[in-house]
């Protein structure tokens, strides 16, 4: 059953691990978000996990989402169909996606260096506050971005 929701191809499994991973990175940003507005002392513990789950999956869903392009870019796939059937797909959405969702890795490895190195500090000084919470805001934005435009091209022309 599993195999039917999936595709014959092996890039359906690939692609169900990069999109689930990326499910996982919103949902730390959404526990990231909830710690910064209600910080205080204990909240810091999970604000400390939740930027390091975020740091982590982040890396590798792009480590996955560089090996699904390797299936995406094979002749006869579905670069090939977009740039033939739906160039502004590729161009606007593929070109943008592939390079937006990059930025989320270092805004959340910023976060995490943030809330590991001040700690509790943060209670008290308003700009550090303010800085991990742009910082995380924009990588939830980059990130949000990359997983609709991803779930997208994927209902136009799947890999494999």
């Amino acid at each position: 059953m599993l195999q039917q929701f999936l595709g014959p191809s092996p890039w359906g499994w690939i692609g169900a691990i990069h999109g689930l991973l990326g499910f996982i990175l919103l949902v730390a940003f959404a526990t990231s978000f909830e710690a910064i507005a209600n910080l205080n002392p204990a909240s810091i513990r999970r604000l400390r996990i939740s930027t390091l789950v975020m740091s982590g999956v982040a890396f590798f869903t792009i480590i996955m989402g560089n090996w699904i392009y390797i299936g995406y870019r094979l002749p006869d796939n579905a670069r090939a169909w977009l740039i033939k059937n739906a160039p502004y797909v590729h161009k606007l959405g593929m070109e943008f996606k592939e390079f937006i969702a990059l930025f989320s890795l270092p805004l959340a490895v910023t976060a995490a260096y943030i809330v590991w190195t001040m700690g509790e500090d943060l209670i008290e000084n308003k700009y550090l506050r303010y800085a991990l919470a742009i910082c995380v805001t924009l990588a939830f934005l980059y990130t949000t971005v990359a997983f609709g435009l991803g779930a997208a091209i994927t209902k136009v022309k799947a890999v494999g």
